[in-house]
């Protein structure tokens, strides 16, 4: 079985590469635990500056939580899932080491708040966006609550959350989701780019410019009320026949 993350050092930079196409690179538990022990090999290298995170395939960079894993979870192995899903990205998103992320195709729920635990989001045309948990009877659990608004606004970000509609790289770009938009060809090229050069300031600085940047966010409290609300709203007769027409597309 391959694995769910490929992983490529390119010189100073790490290339983490979601790899599960089949299934639209879906999070599971496994793309998590592949995550955090490629995040710490990666701090302690010594030799590694930079991360680029992409996905593989045409489709998706990422369709967001493998729904086979909600699906079949309940209750407290929820709750942990929740948990373990929020604290990797928030693992993420401390990191010194800075992250770059090239998005394409589908970048829908979790697969969204992957990206937005990334330090650069670059986007190829054709990229659809969306949380669209409400629609499902669920609420965003991996991070966009508390993320999202202090990217683009308490009042933007309220309203792709509390409407679960989808939105283009335009859209996406307009409102400051992603930095910049390029066509797919050139999307990795660019992202490994911008990561070396990221790569070649002194290693010191920016960890503590790193440090500065990171959101003050309280894991352990967010993440659990996550993995409450989730395990609630989950039970609900509504979200279970949501999902299963959501899964048939």
């Amino acid at each position: 079985m391959s694995s769910p993350l490929a992983v490529a050092d390119i010189g100073s930079v790490t290339h983490l590469k979601l790899n599960r196409p089949k299934v639209l690179n879906a999070l599971d538990e496994a793309t998590f635990d592949a995550f955090l022990v490629e995040i710490a090999r990666v701090e302690q290298s010594g030799t590694q500056g930079a991360m680029v995170i992409s996905g593989e395939g045409a489709k998706a960079f990422c369709a967001g939580a493998d729904l086979d894993t909600v699906k079949r979870l309940t209750g407290a192995e929820k709750r942990r899932f929740v948990e373990k899903a929020w604290s990797t990205l928030d693992r993420l998103a401390r990191s010194p080491i800075p992250s770059v992320v090239a998005l394409h195709g589908y970048v829908l729920g979790g697969g969204f708040e992957l990206s937005l635990a990334c330090d650069i989001r670059i986007a190829s045309t054709g990229t659809v966006f969306g949380l669209p948990e409400i629609a499902l009877g669920a609420v965003p659990a991996f991070g966009a609550i508390q993320r999202l608004p202090k990217l683009i606004g308490q009042g933007r970000a309220a309203e792709l959350m509390l409407t679960g509609r989808r939105f283009d790289e335009n859209e996406a770009l307009s409102i400051g989701a992603i930095t910049k938009v390029m066509e797919a060809e050139a999307l990795l090229s660019e992202a490994l780019a911008i990561a070396r050069q990221i790569a070649e300031r002194p290693r010191e600085a920016l960890r503590y410019l790193k440090l500065a940047l990171t959101n003050d966010i309280d894991g352990r409290l967010a993440s659990n009320l996550h993995a409450l609300i989730s395990d609630t709203c989950h039970r609900e007769p509504t979200y279970q026949a949501q999902i299963g027409r959501f899964a048939k597309g």
